[in-house]
């Protein structure tokens, strides 16, 4: 079951993670090609490589069960900095494409969970 919690910076989406899958944080990788069940820092990952998906689908097929937790940070002021709003878009079409792969997806908001897809 592949989940995708997103939400702002500081929003517990860690926390909720780890709560919601009973794991501790030697469950959580921030890179994938070192298999955990969770993985943090989608957005982090996304500023190194121009094409995730050979390391993403690498990782799913490695973890049958994976969370992935990613920083929205399509909201605001657009940036000026080409690569920043290059990097934002890489962002937001990574999630979009995870979503639709996604058994369910969470958004988190000052802790609060909603569901957006899925049970």
């Amino acid at each position: 079951m592949l989940t995708l919690i997103i939400g702002g910076a500081g929003q517990g989406k860690l926390s909720y993670a780890l709560s919601s899958r009973r794991a501790s944080q030697g469950d959580v990788t921030y890179d994938p090609a070192c298999p955990r069940p969770i993985f943090a820092g989608l957005e982090t990952y996304l500023r190194q490589t121009e094409d995730p998906w050979p390391a993403l689908e690498a990782l799913m097929a490695a973890q049958r069960d994976l969370t992935i937790l990613c920083d929205e940070v399509g909201c605001g002021v657009i940036p000026m900095d080409k690569d920043e709003r290059e990097w934002r878009e890489r962002v937001g079409r990574t999630c979009c494409a995870l979503a639709a792969r996604a058994d369910r997806v969470v958004r988190l908001y000052c802790g609060i969970p909603t569901i957006i897809k899925g049970v």
